[in-house]
C-alpha cells in the first residue's frame, strides 16, 4: 500500500465520499530567528512532528497530523506511516500462505466477538473484514 491508496481507500472511497476532516496544526516562524532571518527551511525540516514521522507538511507553515470522522470527533486515523507499513510488508513475506493466515486470524477475532451476545452476526462480520491487513 502506498500514500495515495491509504487516502483513497481509508480516508474517500471508502465512504463514497470524503467522510474524515483533516486536523491542521499551525506553527509560528516569527518565534524562530537567527541573526535578525527567520529560519523557516531548516526548521521545517527539523520539525520534531515530521521527523518522528507523525505529520506532513500542508503549506509552509501548516501541518497536517491526522484525519478525524466529522460524525464522530472520538475516532481519529493517523497520517500514512511508511515505517508502518514496511513492518506489514516484512511480516507478510515472511508467512507462506498469506491469505491461510488472515483467514485463520479472522476466524478467532470472529469467535470472539460471537461471544458478545449483543453484536448482530452482521456487524461482527463487517468488524472482522477489516482485521486483515
Amino acid at each position: 500500500m502506498d500514500i495515495q491508496k491509504y487516502r483513497k481507500w481509508y480516508l474517500e472511497v471508502n465512504w463514497g465520499e470524503n467522510k474524515f476532516v483533516m486536523i491542521k496544526y499551525g506553527v509560528e516562524f516569527n518565534q524562530i530567528r537567527k541573526n535578525n532571518q527567520i529560519l523557516t527551511l531548516d526548521f521545517q525540516k527539523n520539525h520534531p512532528l515530521i521527523l518522528s514521522g507523525n505529520a506532513f507538511w500542508i503549506t509552509h507553515n501548516t501541518l497536517c497530523i491526522g484525519y478525524q470522522l466529522r460524525e464522530n470527533t472520538e475516532i481519529f486515523r493517523p497520517i500514512f506511516s511508511h515505517k508502518r507499513q514496511r513492518l506489514l510488508d516484512k511480516v507478510n513475506l515472511k508467512i507462506h500462505n498469506p491469505i491461510k493466515f488472515w483467514n485463520k486470524i479472522k476466524s478467532v477475532y470472529f469467535k470472539t466477538l460471537y461471544h458478545i451476545k449483543m453484536l448482530p452476526i452482521e456487524c461482527i462480520n463487517n468488524i472482522v473484514i477489516f482485521t486483515s491487513k
